[in-house]
């Protein structure tokens, strides 16, 4: 039991270790705010006191993202260099000094604190660029994987930071930012010989093309999530929103763990879009407590990050180009949007708040379905939609007559697609030789000896 528990795990370690580095990436994000609100408002520059401190580290994180970017596709194309690597996780410990020496009773002035604070921004932007890029090189059902786990670990995490005891918590969250380094690395090297990292950018036409309603949407959906947020005013408070963000990554991985390799985008399509609306409208239809109405709206905005940077990374990953560009751009995007929608909720009348917060939500889903449905290859017909569920029926029986077991189907449906052990392999992300042994398996359970046999037994 224990060796089966062990062989499990270690099949899963990238899954496991990169969530990890993403959920210490998002308590490098979000402690800043926690300890600006809670410790130090009180010594800071007036305008960035308090409720605006975070966009004043949003700012950081956009700059960080554009610097990231264009070093990657200027100075580092091969991304071999071990300074631009390390760049993002020491900006953000260099950063959490000064929050460790506030604790120990230097006086540290409010500019060089902002300072301080504005580099963790910086770093967090680049590191966030890191992982999409990782993210873009390894099979999308990973990723998936990786970003819902990696909800868990910031909901384990983040909670040993967030403590009265702010000393411990500075000290924590340096440790953590140090941390971070060897885990991105790990990761990145354990693929780059199968998945290079050093991807061309997208050819531009295609890019805006392809990603136009994409970022539209993300505009608009980051936009009516300000909005609820300002509803509610507790979209930093560590606890409604750890909630809201946990439970649907829990669901995530329970359904994959089910269904396993038949765990497809159109599920979290099917799964995303509902729950963000109904995170947007509760707040303003269901008269729910605010604490309440902010786990539903967290819920909804984890959905959404989960469904977008899946799209963005399964894109970069099939087209063999880099993920970083789109996925810089929608991080931007969203924080962006996000934080005007904040300001301009103050400046709303009151009574036309709940008003604007549903038709902003209405109209973010309604573009949402117009630009992510051709990409999950949902028809507009419900005899396409039949045809390609009694595809799979008939795919699943032939595979159950014959013996096979869930790998093997799962090669058996690609072989079927035309797609050679040299795709297979990748696309599953095991080696050759294991593809070579399922092939050689299903085979011998047809009661043919080569894949020319097999395709021309099934070529009708």
């Amino acid at each position: 039991m224990v060796e089966r528990m062990l062989a499990a795990l270690r099949r899963q370690e990238l899954v496991l270790r990169a969530g990890i580095g993403v959920g210490i990436y998002r308590c490098l994000h979000e402690w800043p705010v926690w300890f600006n609100d809670e410790v130090y408002h009180g010594s800071a520059v007036e305008f960035f006191a308090g409720p605006n401190f975070f966009m004043f580290l949003d700012i950081g994180k956009v700059v960080g993202l554009g610097i990231y970017v264009a070093l990657c596709f200027t100075v580092d194309k091969s991304r071999k260099s071990d300074g631009l690597m390390i760049a993002p996780s020491l900006l953000c410990a260099a950063g959490f000094l000064a929050p460790v020496l506030f604790s120990l009773g230097v006086p540290v002035p409010p500019i060089i604190m902002l300072g301080a604070l504005f580099g963790v921004g910086l770093g967090v932007g680049m590191l966030f660029a890191q992982w999409i890029e990782f993210f873009g090189t390894i099979p999308p059902i990973k990723t998936l994987q990786a970003l819902a786990f990696s909800y868990v670990a910031r909901f384990l995490l983040l909670p040993l930071f967030d403590s009265p005891d702010v000393m411990t918590g500075a000290l924590g969250i340096l440790g953590m930012a140090l941390v971070s380094v060897p885990v991105t690395s790990w990761c990145i090297q354990r693929t780059a010989t199968v998945f290079p990292m050093s991807r061309n950018l997208p050819p531009s036409g295609t890019f805006v093309r392809r990603n136009g309603l994409l970022f539209l949407f993300v505009v608009l959906f980051a936009f009516a999530y300000g909005l609820g947020s300002g509803m509610t005013d507790l979209s930093h408070a560590p606890l409604e929103t750890g909630w809201g963000k946990v439970m649907p990554s829990l669901i995530v991985l329970l359904l994959v763990l089910r269904l396993g390799d038949r765990f497809d985008r159109t599920i979290l399509y099917a799964l995303s879009l509902p729950l963000m609306l109904a995170g947007l409208l509760g707040v303003v239809f269901l008269g729910l407590p605010m604490s309440v109405s902010q786990v539903l709206l967290s819920a909804g905005f984890s959905m959404f990050h989960l469904l977008i940077y899946v799209v963005v990374c399964s894109d970069a990953f099939q087209s063999h180009t880099s993920a970083m560009p789109a996925g810089a751009c929608v991080r931007a995007l969203a924080l962006v949007a996000a934080d005007v929608a904040i300001v301009l909720f103050k400046a709303l009348p009151v009574g036309t708040r709940p008003t604007v917060v549903s038709a902003v939500a209405i109209v973010s889903i309604g573009v949402g379905f117009a630009a992510l449905m051709p990409r999950f290859g949902i028809e507009g017909t419900r005899s396409a939609t039949d045809l390609v569920r009694d595809k799979r029926r008939e795919l699943e029986g032939l595979a159950a007559v014959h013996g096979l077991s869930a790998r093997e189907s799962t090669v058996f449906e690609l072989l079927l697609e035309g797609k050679t052990a040299a795709q297979i392999s990748e696309e599953l992300f095991i080696s050759n030789g294991a593809v070579r042994a399922h092939c050689s398996r299903i085979y011998d359970k047809f009661g043919v000896h080569s894949r020319k046999d097999f395709d021309a037994l099934f070529e009708s």
